[in-house]
């Protein structure tokens, strides 16, 4: 009986240890804009928000009245792209309110990070060398959470 509650403790760490070091594949800009299009959403090119070199795609609900905007990112490293999902965490979490919720996730290629508070939702995900990212009102939460989801952030 212990040999077996042991065994089944081991194959349980052992498939959780595998699943956290898991790595997820990153999507590309015309994948970004293909789905963001079918989603509804008007997408446009821009540049970097830290002036590097790579793509940037804005996925823009009611371009009229810019309800919210996704921006989705391609930086040449990792690096970079750690360094600037870090920025835009720290930065959310500086907005922490005294009643808010927040969710936070990082193994492998990827990390996650959204915050609800104050009537706003803030939202950062990041996959190997491509991040995304929105601020927008809380009543937007639910769509935006579903379109993360939809592009695998």
């Amino acid at each position: 009986m212990k040999k077996a509650a042991l065994l089944l403790g081991v194959v349980v760490i052992s498939s959780m240890l595998l699943g956290c070091s898991a790595s997820r594949n990153p999507i590309d800009a015309d994948t970004f804009r293909t789905k963001a299009e079918e989603a509804g959403y008007t997408v446009i090119d821009t540049i970097n928000p830290d002036g590097t070199a790579g793509d940037c795609l804005l996925a823009i609900k009611n371009p009229e009245g810019i309800e919210y905007q996704i921006e989705f990112v391609i930086v040449p490293t990792v690096e970079q792209a750690k360094s600037i999902y870090q920025e835009k965490k720290d930065e959310y979490e500086s907005k922490k309110g005294t009643s808010s919720s927040h969710s936070s996730v990082s193994f492998g290629n990827y990390s996650y990070y959204n915050l609800t508070t104050n009537g706003k939702y803030y939202l950062v995900s990041r996959t190997a060398n491509t991040f995304v990212f929105v601020e927008a009102s809380t009543k937007y939460k639910d769509e935006i959470s579903d379109f993360i989801r939809s592009i695998g952030y």
